[in-house]
């Protein structure tokens, strides 16, 4: 596991940074905030299209393979993006960056749990992703001085480091893992489903451009939904699907996706409008700010760990019951801190969430991984790791449009309480996940 994080750690942190760096880029390569901002929501997007294709490449090449592939990825394009001489070539650059770490998060998630016994499992999963929630922060903090000191290119001279030191220690620690799987890959089905995600995650993310109509969005998302509907279809029908539509039909593997898509939808929506919640009703300065908002991965990371520790214990449908409820309590602390412009209530809201969220990742992770069978875990994780970007960007995108653009205490608590109602939908659907994670 020690070999295999540094690689995504570094991924998780470049993206922090680069978003940080938005004003500087656009400065840099004369262009505007708004086309500068793909270099980050490109790197999103690819990541959630490559996540379930690169899952089923490493079932059937193999992860380490699949590993290995999207860290010389990382080594090739890192050090190119610091030396980008336009926006389109940073923005090509940082899209195959996200293709690589789609796939890097999908063989890496499958080698873990390959690693692991179903006893342990819970908690290796919970290092490992207490491990790389806490990139985001570090992110911020070590990237974030290095972009005011020496300017946004010596970043990824920085993680260009990280990535050659993870994948030299990948390739020499990390033994072979799954491959094996005599199967021919399903082109059609890949393509409609890459297809379908992106446009529906690029209309979501123009949704409330101001440049963009909202006719033009809904169009792209209607798109999308059709292209899903056929990926569908071609599953059910071809004789070697992507992921075989039987694991749908499991309460264990379905419902527990939809959990983690529902609970990012208002954990990250909540985590990008608290700026706002510091800036406009609270009269704090965005650095002072951004200090304290580490404050959420830190404790996010710490109790990622002990969720693995707690799963064994609560169980499979207790476990997201506890944590889904308290990120509900959460969003509420927010709204009241919204209504009534309260630090106490801000501060309770960011411990809060990112405990309930920290706890139920690593169980509803082992929960769907123990529901399907080991030769697809790499397109298992990949499908999940799909999802939960839908989540991440609807609820981006939907609670930002929410708070509008005189943003008002409550706007914001409506935001907030929106946040708060994706979390309750989450706990219902908990309540039907079987008791055992097997």
């Amino acid at each position: 596991m020690a070999a295999i994080v540094p690689v995504q750690f570094g991924v998780s942190m470049s993206l922090t940074v680069i978003a940080v760096a938005v004003g500087d880029i656009a400065r840099d390569l004369n262009t505007g905030t708004g086309a500068a901002s793909w270099t980050v929501t490109g790197a999103i997007l690819a990541s959630a299209v490559s996540t379930s294709l690169g899952g089923k490449f490493g079932d059937i090449y193999g992860h380490r393979r699949a590993f290995l592939a999207a860290a010389v990825m990382l080594v090739v394009v890192t050090p190119l993006s610091g030396l980008a001489w336009s926006i389109e070539s940073l923005i090509g650059f940082r899209v195959a960056a996200g293709v690589a770490n789609g796939v890097a998060t999908a063989a890496g998630t499958a080698m873990v749990l390959l690693a692991f016994p179903i006893s342990t499992r819970s908690r290796a999963i919970g290092w490992y992703q207490s491990a790389l929630s806490g990139a985001p922060a570090i992110g911020l903090i070590v990237g974030g001085q290095i972009v005011e000191q020496f300017g946004w290119r010596w970043v990824f001279a920085f993680f260009g480091v990280i990535a050659v030191v993870g994948l030299v220690t990948s390739a020499t620690v990390v033994r072979p893992m799954g491959g094996g799987l005599e199967v021919s890959i399903d082109y059609w089905g890949g393509l409609t489903l890459s297809a379908g995600v992106a446009l529906v995650l690029v209309g979501l993310t123009l949704l409330g451009n101001d440049g963009v109509g909202a006719s033009v969005s809904i169009v792209l998302m209607a798109g999308g939904v059709v292209l899903l509907a056929a990926f569908a279809r071609i599953e059910q029908r071809v004789p070697e699907p992507i992921i075989s539509m039987d694991y749908l039909r499991k309460r264990n593997f379905s419902i527990p996706i939809w959990v983690v898509t529902l609970a990012n939808f208002s954990f990250m929506g909540g985590l990008v409008i608290t700026p706002f919640l510091f800036t406009e009703r609270l009269g704090w300065g965005l650095g002072a700010a951004t200090l304290l908002l580490a404050v959420r991965p830190i404790t996010f990371s710490s109790c990622a760990f002990a969720g693995g520790y707690i799963h064994p214990r609560l169980g499979a449908r207790m476990t997201p019951v506890v944590g889904s409820s308290l990120l509900a309590v959460g969003m509420v602390f927010f709204a009241l801190s919204a209504w009534q412009a309260s630090l106490g209530w801000t501060v309770a809201g960011l411990f809060v969430v990112a405990i309930g969220h920290g706890i139920q990742l690593p169980s509803l992770t082992t929960t769907a991984s123990d529901a399907v069978e080991p030769e697809d875990y790499g397109v298992a994780s990949g499908m999940r790791g799909t999802l939960t970007q839908v989540g991440v960007t609807t609820g981006m995108q939907t609670m930002v449009i929410v708070i509008g653009t005189d943003i008002t205490g409550t706007s914001l608590a409506n935001s907030y309480l929106l946040g708060a109602g994706a979390a309750v939908l989450a706990v219902a659907l908990s309540l039907a996940i079987s008791p055992r994670s097997v």
